[in-house]
């Protein structure tokens, strides 16, 4: 399905047939070489890839403690998952299941608004993933060596952990989230025990604790990300509003990235949907369910709820025991993190180059089924950024991908209200008006995210606005020098808005002229293209 203009509608009439799978034309010719296609992913296998890309568990909300104090840090994982993971599942659901492709979002926005948006979209989200995704080697070495495990050695041994990791991705997805699911029972139990043993604990009044009174910042986050200037004060009723809401949107989202699996669960209509609600509910349990008993059963100040803290509050509710199994916990759950993030971003990879954004080669599938190119391009990008000092990033990386999610909540309105003729083997149980009201929360509140960051971010989205620009600039470059193999569908398309868009033109860029255009009349209009630059 390479993107769909009119003369494509009657292809997609055809796409969702009783199997659940694509028996378009269109598609079926990429499909042709791996027939017999690898197991499909199960109702829990997909759940435990979604609360892998999502959270992994309560690892990483000690931040969200630190800035807002208990009583805020409960009332926003009770509330920020419904205005932010809710709707983003359901529109997952939704347009997941209508266009089954790899890509994700990226067709879902550029069905809406056009090739352009929709490379951008991909962009920004692989961008943001994949560098996000480096995090996790080295977090996986830090709880297994301590603190002072940095340096040389320390990068060698995290490339050493990426590329095995990459290699059993590389075995096939299914293999994936069955590991995922023997990963997500070991890590996840020490929160259960917590909770039997610790809900005799607790003193709910602890949790109505208001945030100190805070003369110095620098106290609570030292680093200078979090602390750099921006258009807002830092707090906003007792609250350091930047880290707090950076870090309940890192923990709460990426819901979106269950669309690349979209095209690999074994049934679309059941199995999907399921997956994607039963991956919510894991991860609305295991943020609310620990943070109520460690904030409930234990007396520490706000600023002592540094990274990792959590293992010391198991210690003091469980014993040693119980500390050190949460040390080990928050290990591997590393690793199921690292894995659930790199499958999404080599499908989406895949999905683009079905797309026609990306070459060729990163549509081919290894034996085992899986995208081997996207694989490669996520590992070496997570080993260039192993070598940074990194977790300052975060916010940064949530701005990048904020901006991607704005897009598919828009994208989801406008295919509801121009598109109604898309069959949608899972619709979200509200009418087509209310579509705008049912992203606007969301989106507010994503705005708002955006509105408290620092200047330095900002300067950030704008540099991957330029590298954006520039890749588009560059597919066409290749696409029409030959240099690399691509879809062709939506090459002229694609480089009509780009001009468009270098030159500051203000037409809108419908899909009139998209019909029968002699080759001869495309390659003078490239040269004078050219020419104008």
């Amino acid at each position: 399905m390479t993107g769909f203009h009119p003369n494509a509608a009657q292809a997609n009439q055809d796409d969702a047939t009783p199997g659940g799978q694509h028996q378009s034309s269109h598609h079926h010719h990429h499909h042709h070489h791996h027939v017999a296609r690898p197991q499909k992913l199960n109702l829990l296998q997909l759940a435990i890839l979604v609360f892998y890309n999502v959270s992994g568990g309560p690892f990483g909300i000690e931040p969200s403690i630190r800035a807002g104090g208990n009583y805020y840090a409960i009332l926003g994982f009770l509330l920020l998952p419904l205005i932010w993971s809710y709707p983003e599942a359901m529109i997952t659901a939704e347009l997941g299941s209508a266009f089954q492709s790899s890509s994700g979002g990226v067709i879902w926005v550029q069905t809406a608004f056009g090739d352009v948006a929709g490379a951008f979209c991909g962009y920004f989200s692989w961008i943001s993933g994949a560098t996000d995704n480096a995090i996790y080697p080295t977090l996986f070495l830090t709880y297994l060596m301590g603190e002072g495990f940095r340096g040389f050695s320390s990068f060698c041994y995290a490339c050493i952990v990426s590329i095995i990791l990459s290699f059993l991705n590389y075995l096939g997805l299914e293999f994936v989230g069955t590991s995922s699911i023997v990963i997500c029972i070991i890590a996840m139990s020490p929160f259960v025990i917590m909770f039997v043993l610790g809900v005799w604990k607790v003193k709910p009044e602890r949790w109505y604790q208001m945030p100190d009174e805070v003369e110095n910042i620098e106290e609570l986050f030292d680093d200078d990300f979090q602390t750099a200037p921006g258009m807002l004060p830092l707090m906003m009723g007792g609250v350091l509003i930047r880290p707090f809401l950076n870090n309940m949107f890192w923990n709460v989202n990426s819901f979106d990235s269950a669309a690349s699996f979209a095209d690999e669960v074994t049934d679309i209509t059941t199995t999907y949907p399921n997956g994607i609600f039963l991956g919510l509910a894991l991860t609305y349990i295991f943020y609310i369910g620990p943070l109520l008993i460690v904030t409930g059963a234990t007396d520490y100040k706000q600023n002592e709820w540094v990274d990792g803290h959590l293992a010391t509050v198991a210690g003091d509710i469980g014993g040693k025991w119980l500390g050190a199994w949460t040390i080990f916990a928050c290990g591997i759950s590393n690793l199921a993190l690292y894995e659930a993030e790199l499958s999404a971003d080599a499908y989406q990879l895949m999905g683009m180059a079905e797309q026609g954004y990306l070459p060729s080669i990163f549509k081919t599938r290894s034996k085992y089924g899986t995208p081997t190119a996207g694989i490669i391009a996520g590992t070496f990008v997570i080993i260039v950024m192993s070598a940074a000092d990194f977790t300052q990033l975060v916010e940064i990386l949530n701005a990048n991908y904020a901006v991607s999610l704005l897009l598919e909540y828009f994208a989801f309105v406008k295919l509801r209200l121009d598109r109604k003729d898309l069959h949608r083997p899972y619709r979200v149980p509200i009418p087509d008006w209310f579509s705008f009201f049912f992203v606007l929360p969301p989106c507010l509140a994503i705005i708002f995210l955006l509105v408290v960051s620092s200047w330095l971010t900002y300067f950030f989205i704008a540099a991957v606005f330029v590298v954006c620009l520039i890749l588009v600039g560059a597919q066409q470059v290749f696409k029409e020098k030959c240099w690399f193999e691509f879809d062709n569908a939506n090459t002229k398309q694609v480089r009509r808005e780009y001009v468009e868009i270098m030159l500051g033109s203000q037409e809108p860029s419908g899909n009139a002229d998209n019909g029968a255009v002699e080759l001869v009349n495309e390659k003078a209009q490239l040269v004078s293209d050219m020419q104008q630059f």
